[in-house]
């Protein structure tokens, strides 16, 4: 039998607001000498917590009654609602303690409400949340309140605190509250829809208010660009192979074991594996994702592609084991016997049993991976953002618009190995792989000489097995129609022809003399290094006159609210500054992609020097060695006078 059900938080014994302690603040001591609980039907829980309030909320206050709206006589007292928000764009959280504000902005409307004799009966309060979001959970519940004609007044601390949006002021101030017979009062801007001559005030109010929230809407994004431009990190995850700098939020910092992983994918891929081998390896091995790594680490990291925690239900088939089971969906037997609290590894066929799914790499995975520039020390950022201050979509940037800015941090992956697997997606499509997963040495390298097409391996059975031969693919599928390049070329052949021609290649740079290679490279240094610092200078200067011209703005806005300025040079003057402030953004960003193509610039220079250094003499060709030198070589038609064939190397390295 049950004796009692007390609902957790709730004192049945208590139902009263706790008595003053001297320990409370000096603002929660005079709340409570001000606030009549009994009199609450509704208090939001943030305040419930502050003030220790037991008492429960009435929640049949929002159920609409058929009733006629109450007329306060000489003997009843008005009823009041408080409504209480704070977000950044009021900017008065004090010292960040939002407690404190909330708790000041309470005393200063229940002053109000003692010396005007009104009844408090509701109080709405919400957290972090913009006057522009009409869906805001309590300022919802509020109206509902008002609805149902549990009020006669609405008092907040300003009618921005109400709503910036001119739409909700005109639908509620204006319309809705005067068929609820409810009287709207904003205390710091004399905002009071009983006195007639207010409504214009009012309506200039909520447009200057609506504007101001687009404008620091438009300044907050702008802020945060200037910010990825300078190199800090904006993000709410970090990268997969790295975490944030607890000592700075701005900055990466390497995360060793995931780090691991990333320069295992880069090897793999630069060493001439295709996606497919590379996923297969780490699934073998049962690395974690990158999603389920970030959730290992106490994340709280969502990605709604993600499989972790899922579940399939599977219906045994008649050679099922669970060994089988496990492999072919990379799982272990014991994960499978947990989830279904099998005792023995035995089952039968029909039998129905739940796998759970641990999340795979895939394709996307790798390839995103592969192509992401934070692992060179590059900061990418600014991809995605928000539609407007109205509309929180997320929409894509064109990559030609996206924030790069090297040298922010560690990098995960050197530059050589960078180029190389740069070097396998410059090229349209990718590398095809071949039977056993990985990609032959010349794919999307060897282009017809006549027709310009590519040319494609083919195997021909010869005695002794098989024998590799390139020839160009459009004459092969037009059947000779289009191009006369007719005479293929052995594989290993074309090998030997090229492997000769970098060992020339290497034998000039060691001819060079060393005055020669100084020369060389101080001259492309200081030629980069002195544009880079013009440009910095420039990028400088425009956040300088960025920062006076919203400092100027700022101060706009209160002489428009102090009746300094009028409503028209208001707007005249608002969006000069604004049309400034989007000159000198678009430039800093045109000038950042300048600094990053001259720093990769640098950076290819000296990778070549490098690549020369690793290398005496080869005795033997690689896919690596192909990526580093060459970009295309092109294979003409022999000659019938000559018998010669064409032959032509478009090189990675200039020593000209």
């Amino acid at each position: 039998m049950i004796l009692n059900v007390y609902k957790e938080g709730i004192d049945k014994s208590r139902n009263v607001l706790k008595n003053i302690d001297e320990n409370d603040s000096v603002e929660i001591q005079r709340i409570k000498e001000l606030l009549n609980v009994f009199d609450l039907e509704y208090i939001s829980n943030s305040l419930r917590h502050i003030l220790g309030i037991t008492k429960e909320n009435n929640l049949d206050c929002f159920d609409k009654r058929i009733n006629e709206y109450r007329v306060v006589d000489g003997n009843k007292r008005f009823r009041v609602i408080l409504y209480i928000r704070l977000s950044v764009e009021d900017g008065d959280i004090i010292d960040g303690d939002v407690s404190k504000s909330i708790r000041n902005q309470l005393l200063y409307l229940l002053s109000e409400c003692k010396s005007r004799n009104w009844e408090v009966v509701a109080i709405f309060c919400e957290e972090g949340i913009s006057g522009a979001d009409d869906n805001r959970p309590e300022w919802l519940k509020s109206l509902r309140y008002c609805e149902c004609g549990n009020t006669e007044i609405f008092l907040c601390k300003s009618q921005s605190r109400f709503s910036r949006s001119m739409e909700m002021i005109e639908k509620y101030l204006h319309k809705e509250f005067v068929s609820w017979n409810v009287r709207f009062v904003g205390l710091v801007d004399n905002t009071d829809t009983d006195i007639q001559g207010n409504k214009k005030t009012r309506q200039i109010n909520g447009l200057v208010n609506e504007w101001q929230v687009e404008d620091q809407s438009i300044n907050t994004r702008k802020i945060l660009r200037n910010k990825k431009s300078n190199g800090l990190y904006t993000g709410s995850f970090a990268p997969y192979g790295y975490i944030k700098d607890p000592k700075d939020k701005y900055r990466l910092i390497i995360d060793e074991t995931a780090a691991k992983v990333v320069k295992e994918i880069f090897n793999m891929y630069a060493s001439g594996m295709g996606y497919h081998l590379i996923c297969k390896k780490l699934n073998e091995e049962k690395v974690p994702t990158p999603t389920e790594y970030k959730k290992m680490q106490g994340s709280n990291f969502y990605c709604s592609f993600s499989q972790v925690n899922k579940r399939i239900t599977y219906k045994v088939e008649k050679d099922d084991t669970l060994e089988t089971i496990a492999t072919e969906m990379h799982l272990v037997v014991k994960d499978i016997m947990e989830c279904n609290n099998l005792e023995k590894g035995e089952i039968y066929e029909g039998q129905i049993i739940i796998i759970p799914v641990r999340p795979t790499w895939n394709y996307d995975t790798i390839r995103k991976i592969l192509k992401d520039e934070t692992y060179i020390g590059t900061l990418v950022q600014g991809k995605v953002e928000g539609k407007s201050y109205k509309d929180k979509t997320q929409v894509k940037i064109p990559e030609e618009k996206w924030i790069k800015v090297p040298h922010c941090h560690n990098a995960i992956i050197d530059k050589e190995t960078w180029e190389l697997v740069s070097a396998r997606f410059k090229n349209k499509g990718r590398a095809r792989s071949t039977k056993t997963g990985e990609v032959h040495m010349f794919s999307k390298k060897v282009y017809c000489g006549c027709c310009g097409k590519v040319f494609q391996r083919n195997l021909c059975h010869v005695k002794g097995g098989k024998q590799a031969y390139m020839q160009c693919k459009e004459r092969k599928r037009t059947g000779a129609f289009i191009c006369n390049n007719n005479r293929a070329i052995r594989y290993d052949d074309l090998e030997n022809l090229v492997l000769k021609q970098i060992n020339t290649q290497i034998e000039k740079y060691y001819d060079m003399s060393q005055i020669k290679k100084k020369y060389y490279e101080k001259k492309v240094n200081n030629e980069i290094d002195n544009n880079i610092r013009i440009l910095e200078t420039e990028k400088n200067q425009c956040n300088t006159q960025i920062n006076k011209k919203q400092r100027a703005l700022t101060m706009l806005y209160d002489d428009r609210i102090n009746g300094v300025v009028d409503a028209l040079e208001f707007t005249l003057i608002k969006n000069q500054y604004s049309i400034d402030i989007d000159e000198y953004n678009k430039r800093i960003d045109q000038i950042g992609n300048k600094i990053y193509e001259l720093e990769r610039l640098k950076t290819v220079k000296k990778s070549q020097e490098k690549i020369f250094k690793k290398y005496k003499k080869l005795d033997k060709l690689t896919r690596i060695v192909i990526d580093e030198f060459i970009d295309k070589i092109y294979i003409g038609n022999i000659d019938p006078e000559t018998n010669k064939r064409k032959f032509r190397i478009i090189w990675n390295i200039n020593l000209d």
